[in-house]
């Protein structure tokens, strides 16, 4: 009976929020976790293919957006927390909102993207039959703390995956890959790109640059960007293991990858742009084929898949086009400027909200970690707004933007009016929101009929 009031209440609230536009995508898991704190675990062991948990610090939503395309694409059914509500409650509303009638879903599996501090629980409650990890790189300091305890969160995560469970790593990452040392059941992906450059900016490897194993400093054959790379340590001989999805040609943005699966040479297309896609394409690529999708099927799909709500997606008002993509933290920024500089066109139009809420993290002093200056053109034009519009509008002025073309505007909205108004096709268009900002921008394009809302796909 307690678990019937968890579910039934909480989709009552999930309706109530929705037809008032509240949003609350959270809100339902909480009612039920709190009239039943074992619903979670109560309706994992029910899902008929289990649950897969993606985590990591940059690329878990786009990653997981992939996934559950490419297993719809093969048929199967798939609850997938979509509105990337991904701490417990989060995961918890997803699953008691996915069947409208029935008190169990009747997909045939959970599909979970996973804050990183929210993986012991969460795997704890559904013994997942694959975790996936992207990548770690410093967070929100003021809620995490540093790197080390947020893969210590992973670890005891995967204390809990299933016996018979598999581990999708990234090999390139040093303190991802070490997560598979002592798990018997690993695919790992990777990139060898001969023709890449192999150094980053002086910000590039300080997340990550010690062996995992024994604490030295690691040597670098080939390094991509951050500390993502080839490495090795030349005192206990740790080194990178050998990718089983492997990228060996990088084109760019809207080519085809040419990605290695296990000795067979795959053709991918590719709509994403920035090399840190390519990355989450391939960790795509092997959570669907351990669930059996086919491998000519996966891809197939990758042609016609459309990017995560804000994470570059394309959208369009009144006949300028603009990409939207989340800024978290300095890795991913820089990911992020290094696609928006590949963009041929001469003049490029930003506009960049950043918040400090809590969801966002509230010290912005990550902001002088990104490496705008290595990123900069004289020919951008910047609007900048958010809670802290005028610390993004010094630190672009730091960065050698000239003053006149750094527009600091209060209200978000008004500064994309004024971006969109004199658009022409031959710039290029962007707005940059920190998480909190990325949900009320998205909101208010969503009001007006530019997207869809996520619900919707």
């Amino acid at each position: 009976m307690r678990f019937f009031l968890a579910v039934w209440l909480a989709r009552i609230v999930g309706w109530v929020s929705r037809i008032t536009g509240r949003g609350g995508s959270s809100l339902p898991g909480l009612v039920a976790r709190r009239v039943d704190s074992e619903v979670f675990r109560r309706i994992t062991a029910r899902l008929p293919g289990g649950v897969v948990l993606l985590t990591g610090t940059n690329g878990k939503t786009t990653t997981a957006a992939i996934v559950s395309y490419l297993l719809r694409q093969s048929g199967l059914t798939v609850v997938h927390n979509r509105s990337g509500a991904n701490l417990i409650v989060g995961l918890t509303a997803t699953l008691v909102q996915a069947s409208r009638w029935r008190l169990y879903p009747d997909q045939d599996l959970a599909l979970l993207e996973t804050d990183e501090a929210t993986m012991p629980r969460a795997a704890e409650e559904s013994h997942p039959r694959i975790i996936m990890v992207t990548n770690f790189f410093r967070d929100q300091l003021d809620r995490y703390g540093e790197l080390s305890t947020t893969v210590n969160f992973v670890k005891q995560g995967i204390q809990s995956l299933d016996p018979e469970g598999w581990l999708v790593l990234n090999a390139d990452d040093p303190q991802v890959a070490y997560l598979g040392e002592s798990v018997s059941r690993v695919v790992y992906f990777g990139a060898d790109l001969s023709a890449y450059p192999t150094k980053g900016s002086s910000h590039d490897v300080a997340d990550a640059r010690f062996c995992p194993r024994c604490g030295n400093e690691l040597r670098y054959r080939r390094q991509y960007y951050a500390h993502l790379g080839d490495y090795h340590c030349p005192v206990c001989q740790y080194r990178r293991p050998v990718p089983d999805v492997l990228l060996v040609d990088w084109p760019g943005s809207n080519g085809k990858l040419r990605i290695d699966y296990r000795g067979k040479q795959l053709m991918v297309p590719n709509r994403l742009p920035g090399l840190y896609n390519a990355y989450n394409i391939m960790a795509a690529m092997a959570v669907a084929l351990l669930l059996d999708t086919d491998l000519d099927r996966v891809t197939e799909s990758l042609a016609s898949f459309r990017p995560a709500f804000g994470r570059m997606e394309e959208i369009v008002i009144d006949g300028c086009r603009l990409w939207l993509a989340l800024v978290k933290n300095p890795v991913g920024f820089n990911q992020v400027l290094e696609a928006v500089g590949q963009d041929t066109r001469r003049v490029k139009n930003l506009l960049f909200i950043i918040n400090d809420r809590y969801a966002d993290g509230q010290d912005v002093s990550w902001l002088w970690d990104v490496d705008f200056e290595r990123f900069v053109e004289l020919d951008w034009n910047a609007w900048v707004s958010g809670i802290r519009a005028k610390d993004m509008a010094v630190r672009l002025l730091y960065a050698g933007l000239p003053p006149d073309r750094v527009h600091v505007v209060e209200k978000p909205e008004e500064a994309l009016e004024m971006m969109t108004h004199y658009a022409t096709s031959d710039q290029g268009y962007y707005i940059l929101p920190t998480y909190t900002a990325l949900l009320d921008i998205r909101k208010y394009l969503t009001d007006r009929g530019y997207t869809r809302h996520f619900r919707e796909g």
